[in-house]
């Protein structure tokens, strides 16, 4: 790993907010300065309010929430408002990728670096921006069946495939049917072509209001279609991998290249690990909240580290001994401070798993309690859930120690529910909470939701190279890269 210029690795220290001072006085004051302290407060009061009102006044009016039900979506809006850089400036040419990439995961994201990549080649039928408002992807519009359960969606009109061919409703039901696919339809009971550029969805359960309609947004439902010499699908934006260089002596780390219509092409830098590598590596734009490579990113005047959503929550889930007691928020504030090393929170309220209603939910029969083995089991790609786990297990209780798994592995593990507890993490604001209840009792189906017990929240941090910009956000922290300058994503 090679350092910029004469720039070293040097954390910053930061000097401890808590610092303080104690102030006291002689407590024997007069009768005239206690009336002119009192004068004091209140013409400072007065002042207080003046401006209070002030700003009130200067309050703009509340935003009406759009109708529930529409034929016809809303009309496209500027996503300044989502842009995660404002000001204007040259197109990002360069993501840094800390993670693994397998095309054979596309379209659905198994990792932050494939959601990164995969949310430049696929898109959905809806899309939900950073404020939660839903928007047209590739649908054009949208309309409720008497039934209540059952949506026509219209598709765009210049809908098509990175090679140039058009997508028709066949090609929608065959990316959602294929054998592969099958389990991405928890919330849909049926899709069925109505004529070449409509579809008729049906869901489980009744979703009579546009909000609903954010479910179709999640990235699992994502359209693509199987290519017979390339090991990637074929995605419906404007962008399709060109290569996949592998590293050379020339070229010491991976580089999938990315071309896009009209606008410059991508290159994704894959370099698991350390991510100040892909900082010395020239990376315009890296996702990361390893707290070695933002400190070293404060170092370099070239970037700067913009915070995104709170993305993920981490949870505790207990084997099939039984519960565990929940902690309480002022707990859970503590592990975010003292246990894990980097940007995190105490798990904020409400806990949308806890919420759910109206979900089915297929329960395993209660089994007789054993005694589970003493450990506590995490992913071990996870740094923040490797923290917790250590963090719990240094307290002496219930864990004797921390085993970190990966791939099948782990899930392997929690299917079998034998161990003393599990730390994994979820989405925190998930698009179909139904959807996301219905995969954590997938993958451990002994457990009940009620004894999912919340620990801390997590989000990434977007260094970016100074004067680069055409990045825009979505509601699940999802990135979209334009062309820069005035371009918008399409």
């Amino acid at each position: 790993m090679s350092v910029v210029g004469s720039q070293a690795r040097v954390p910053i220290m930061k000097r401890d907010p808590r610092e303080s001072s104690d102030v006291s006085g002689n407590s024997r004051l007069s009768w005239v300065k206690d009336v002119k302290v009192i004068e004091r407060f209140a013409a400072f009061g007065f002042i207080v309010c003046v401006q209070a009102i002030a700003a009130c006044s200067a309050r703009p009016a509340p935003v009406v929430a759009p109708a529930p039900v529409a034929a016809t979506p809303p009309a496209a809006v500027d996503t300044d408002d989502c842009a995660l850089i404002a000001a204007a400036g040259d197109p990002i040419a360069t993501v840094g990728l800390t993670d693994r990439v397998d095309p054979q995961h596309a379209p659905r994201p198994a990792n932050d670096s494939e959601r990164v990549l995969f949310r430049q080649l696929y898109e959905t039928l809806v899309t939900v921006d950073c404020l939660g408002r839903v928007r047209p992807g590739l649908a054009a519009s949208w309309r409720l069946d008497a039934d209540g359960r059952t949506w026509l969606i219209t598709l765009r009109e210049n809908a098509g495939f990175a090679d140039g061919t058009l997508l028709t409703a066949s090609d929608l039901v065959a990316s959602w049917s294929g054998d592969g696919n099958r389990d991405q339809l928890h919330p849909v009971e049926s899709i069925a072509a109505v004529d070449d550029h409509a579809v008729a969805i049906t869901f489980k359960r009744q979703r009579g209001d546009v909000d609903a309609l954010q479910v179709l947004a999640h990235p699992d439902l994502s359209i693509a279609k199987p290519v017979v010499y390339s090991p990637w699908p074929l995605g419906t934006r404007s962008a399709r991998i060109a290569a996949q260089i592998e590293p050379s002596q020339e070229q010491r780390l991976p580089v999938i290249i990315v071309t896009r219509d009209n606008l410059p092409p991508l290159q994704f830098i894959v370099a698991p690990g350390d991510a100040r590598d892909l900082l010395d590596a020239g990376a315009d734009l890296v996702l990361t909240r390893d707290p070695a490579a933002l400190d070293y990113a404060r170092t370099l005047p070239q970037f700067q580290t913009l915070p995104l959503a709170w993305q993920r929550t981490h949870v505790l889930i207990p084997g099939r001994s039984g519960p565990s007691a929940p902690l309480s928020a002022p707990a859970r504030q503590v592990l975010a401070d003292d246990a894990v090393r980097g940007e995190a929170r105490g798990a904020q309220e409400p806990f949308w798993w806890q919420t759910v209603r109206g979900c089915d939910v297929l329960l395993s029969p209660p089994r007789s309690r054993t005694a589970p083995a003493p450990r506590i089991v995490y992913d071990a790609s996870d740094a923040a859930a490797r923290d917790l786990a250590e963090r719990f297990v240094g307290l002496g209780r219930t864990y004797e120690r921390a085993l970190g798994l990966t791939g099948d592995a782990l899930a392997q593990a929690i299917r079998l529910g034998g161990d003393a507890g599990y730390i994994v993490s979820v989405d925190s604001r998930p698009v179909d909470p139904c959807r996301d209840l219905q995969s954590v009792i997938g993958a451990a189906p002994w457990l009940d939701p009620e004894t999912i017990a919340p620990l801390i929240d997590t989000r990434l941090q977007a260094v970016v190279r100074r004067g680069r910009s055409g990045v825009s956000a979505d509601w699940d922290g999802g990135l979209v890269l334009a062309g820069g300058k005035d371009a918008r994503p399409r």
